[in-house]
C-alpha cells in the first residue's frame, strides 16, 4: 500500500468532454461519482485524452509519464482511472497521467482496448512512492450469491448467467 505524500499545489486542467471533441464512451454515473467521493472529495471524474507516448510500454504508466517528463517538461499526475461494471461494481486502478507543460492532461500508456480517452480522477493527496497501490472498489449490489460463496451475487453467478 502507498503511503500518501503531499502533492504540489498545482491546479488541474483536464479537458472536458466538449473540449477535446471525443465522443463520451463511459458515462458519468452515480456509482462513479460515490466511489470518486470515496477516494478524493475534492476533485472529480472527468476525460483525458489517450495519445501513445515515444516508447511508452503497456501497464508501466508511471514510468511512462516520466519518460515523457524527461523529454517534453511538465509533470506527472497521480490519480485514478475510472471504470464501471454495469450492475455489479466500480472501480478505480491508481496510476499516473502526463501534465504537458501547458496544464492539459494526456495519457501515454497503451491500454489493450486502445480508448480514445479514459476517465481520471486526479488524487489530491496520494503520490506513488514506488509501492504497489491497491484498486478501490464500491459494489453496486451487494446481493449474496445464492450458492453460498459470501460473494455478492453479481461478481460470483450473475456475470456467468448473462
Amino acid at each position: 500500500m502507498a503511503r500518501p505524500k503531499k502533492q504540489d499545489e498545482n491546479s488541474t486542467h483536464i479537458e472536458s468532454a466538449a473540449e477535446n471533441k471525443v465522443p463520451t464512451a463511459t458515462p458519468i454515473t452515480k456509482g462513479i461519482l460515490k466511489l470518486a467521493k470515496q477516494i478524493d472529495a475534492t476533485t472529480v471524474p472527468a476525460y483525458v485524452i489517450a495519445k501513445l507516448g515515444d516508447d511508452c510500454l503497456p501497464d508501466c504508466c508511471f514510468k511512462n509519464v516520466s519518460k515523457m517528463v524527461k523529454r517534453h517538461g511538465g509533470s506527472a499526475q497521480h490519480g485514478w482511472k475510472m471504470r464501471e461494471q454495469p450492475a455489479a461494481f466500480v472501480e478505480g486502478e491508481f496510476c499516473a497521467v502526463w501534465r504537458r507543460p501547458d496544464g492539459v492532461l494526456i495519457d501515454v500508456t497503451p491500454r489493450a482496448d486502445h480508448p480514445k480517452k479514459i476517465l481520471f480522477l486526479p488524487d489530491s493527496r496520494l503520490v506513488w512512492d514506488g509501492s504497489d497501490v491497491e484498486s478501490r472498489r464500491l459494489m453496486l449490489r451487494e446481493t449474496p450469491c445464492y450458492c453460498g460463496s459470501e460473494m455478492p451475487f453479481n461478481i460470483c453467478h450473475g456475470l456467468a448467467e448473462d
